[in-house]
């Protein structure tokens, strides 16, 4: 049996279509329109007319994620940055590492343990879809594909375009903000984040 891991985030380049997934709807294109586009590659982030973020003055760049620490940096963001706190990422390895008996700067966090982990330091409600979290001013802890096998990319959904549907999410491999179609996401998880405890 393989164990799923969220390690690092190598680029990908295919296209898939979308009919049928979890988009955040433009203001401005109708239903039929949103179930035929495709899947794009995730470009970086630009400021547009239309952008909406969970938090308005929130940074497009971060640190850059040591090796197989995706989840834990996005961690410290999310807790620094969108909520104000002050909890360090070596916190988080400690944590984990003494909870999970694994070292995720090796290992990564596993998909077993990433929920109980994640709620054990933040605050989260159910997930419906991307655009009402952000609206409700909640990011999005959820996973992207990586070319590593048996593993996946953890990044934060904070904020989505009104006018073209595109999610705009923090990728710490790359450390910096990346708009996409939401259909990009895999959604093994779907963790909204509404404070920190």
């Amino acid at each position: 049996m393989k164990i799923k891991h969220l390690l690092f985030f190598i680029p990908v380049t295919f296209l898939v279509a979308c009919e049928g997934t979890d988009l955040i709807e433009p203001d401005n294109v109708s239903k039929e329109q949103i179930s035929t586009q495709i899947i794009y590659n995730p470009t970086k982030y630009s400021k547009q007319k239309g952008d909406v973020f969970v938090k308005s003055s929130l940074p497009t760049t971060m640190a850059k994620q040591i090796p197989n620490a995706c989840v834990t940096s996005i961690m410290e963001y999310a807790n620094n940055k969108v909520f104000g706190g002050t909890v360090n990422e070596r916190a988080y390895i400690l944590y984990y590492t003494q909870t999970y008996n694994s070292n995720p700067l090796i290992d990564g966090v596993s998909l077993d343990y990433i929920e109980p982990f994640v709620t054990h330091f933040f605050k989260t409600q159910t997930f419906t879809n991307y655009k009402s979290a952000i609206d409700a001013k909640h990011p999005v802890m959820t996973d992207v594909n990586s070319q590593i096998e048996s593993s996946a990319h953890n990044v934060l959904c904070v904020g989505y375009n009104s006018n073209t549907g595109a999610a705009i999410y923090m990728d710490p491999e790359l450390a910096c903000m990346y708009s996409v179609n939401a259909g990009y996401f895999l959604q093994d998880y779907n963790i909204v984040l509404t404070g920190i405890k």
